[in-house]
């Protein structure tokens, strides 16, 4: 059962980061916006003050755009949130797809020893291997390599 939990929480750790990290965005984005809406003209002048404050105390920010019922926090605040589960429920539907067996292998891959993968292949000897490469070479392609051999 522990185990359960200790795997459900380590799959959830990067939803938890990446909402946290949309909802740090959310503050910046209705933060700049609204320091739009205030300036005009003027937002050169005050920017980077304001950028470092909403970039310094998101939290404080983000609650009090909340409790303002700023309409540009709350839509951004939904998208990231339905972004994230449709995310997390397409992940988790296509994981299911390439699960394997408890071998640790995908499809028909196996492991084993060299000796096992050599002599289920390569039963034959040394000997005939060499005679049966010498005979598959026609004997006019080796003339010519020998001759170019002698060449050099």
């Amino acid at each position: 059962m522990e185990n359960k939990g200790l795997n459900f929480l380590k799959h959830l750790i990067p939803y938890l980061i990446a909402l946290l990290a949309g909802l740090y965005l959310v503050v910046l984005i209705t933060g700049s916006f609204m320091a739009l809406s205030q300036y005009k003209l003027d937002l050169p002048q005050h920017f980077s003050r304001i950028i470092t404050g909403l970039a310094t105390h998101p939290i404080h920010y983000y609650s009090l755009y909340l409790s303002q019922k700023n309409p540009l926090t709350i839509i951004l605040s939904v998208v990231i949130i339905l972004y994230l589960a449709y995310f997390a429920l397409k992940r988790s539907k296509k994981g299911k797809e390439w699960e394997t067996a408890d071998t640790d292998t995908h499809g028909s891959a196996t492991w084993g020893s060299i000796r096992d993968l050599l002599s289920q292949y390569f039963s034959i000897t040394p000997k005939n291997l060499s005679d049966s490469f010498n005979k598959s070479l026609n004997a006019d392609t080796i003339k010519s390599l020998q001759e170019k051999g002698a060449e050099k």
